[in-house]
């Protein structure tokens, strides 16, 4: 009896550690698999922000040009179209950006001084040039705050 009681114990033994291997490489593949969405969320998040401030020095130098330039001006429609594309795609389509931000930038690069008739050089401390810049940094802005409420704070739940 005391030998069955003993291949028991080893077997109950054997079973427990089975199961705390398998539930902790559970715990390590999930955890794993979100810091790895994290990083390319992020990576993703980075480039999106380049492309930004892209745009932002092509619509400086195009409102700062001596005269204007109508291939700079299409560039910047395109970039600009481009980037609204990309705000439908993985990750930022579940990020929540208030509608009417990539439009305050649109209409900041190309409501004033933006038609070849009205176009004027405009100087570095001009209000078309700090409008741009204030409604990229807006989008910018909130684009990190979504991630940090999606991804960051992810790390926060899981610990």
């Amino acid at each position: 009896m005391c030998q069955n009681y003993s291949v028991y114990s080893q077997i109950q033994t054997q079973l427990i550690t089975w199961a705390i291997l398998i539930v902790g490489w559970f715990v390590v593949h999930h955890l794993t698999s979100q810091r790895e969405q994290r990083k390319e969320a992020r990576e993703r998040l980075d480039q999106f922000i380049i492309a930004l401030r892209e745009i932002e020095v092509r619509a400086v130098e195009f409102h700062q040009s001596k005269t204007y330039e109508a291939d700079l001006a299409r560039t910047l429609l395109f970039d600009i179209q481009r980037i609204f594309v990309r705000l439908k795609r993985y990750p930022f389509g579940s990020f929540v950006v208030t509608p009417n931000l990539p439009k305050e930038m649109r209409k900041a690069i190309t409501l004033r001084n933006f038609d070849f008739s009205k176009f004027t050089r405009q100087s570095p401390n001009s209000e078309i040039l700090g409008d741009i810049a204030n409604a990229i940094d807006k989008l910018e802005d909130q684009l990190e705050k979504e991630y940090e409420r999606i991804y960051l704070r992810q790390i926060f739940r899981t610990h």
